[in-house]
């Protein structure tokens, strides 16, 4: 059932990557989980719900139906020159 939330945790491709990393002769660099608040602009979620702040979300889909409709891109999301582009070569 698709309902909003994330399918999988924050790290689970980094976590299966790294645990596969050896095998396939390659080395993870692991990234932070990075979100948009309200209140502080970008921290990671962790800073987040440990400080109970409020995060913004915006899904893929929900971003390419807004990109598609010519709809205001909130500028946390993505850059307009980036918008700017994905509607020239859409």
């Amino acid at each position: 059932c698709l309902d909003g939330e994330d399918f999988y945790g924050a790290y689970d491709a980094q976590d299966l990557a790294k645990a596969y990393s050896e095998e396939l002769g390659v080395k993870t660099v692991p990234s932070l989980n990075i979100v948009y608040t309200e209140e502080k602009g970008y921290v990671t979620a962790d800073i987040a719900s440990d400080k109970e702040l409020s995060i913004k979300k915006l899904s893929g889909t929900k971003f390419r139906q807004m990109l598609r409709a010519g709809e205001d891109i909130p500028e946390w999301f993505a850059f307009k020159s980036v918008v700017k582009v994905l509607r020239e070569n859409s």
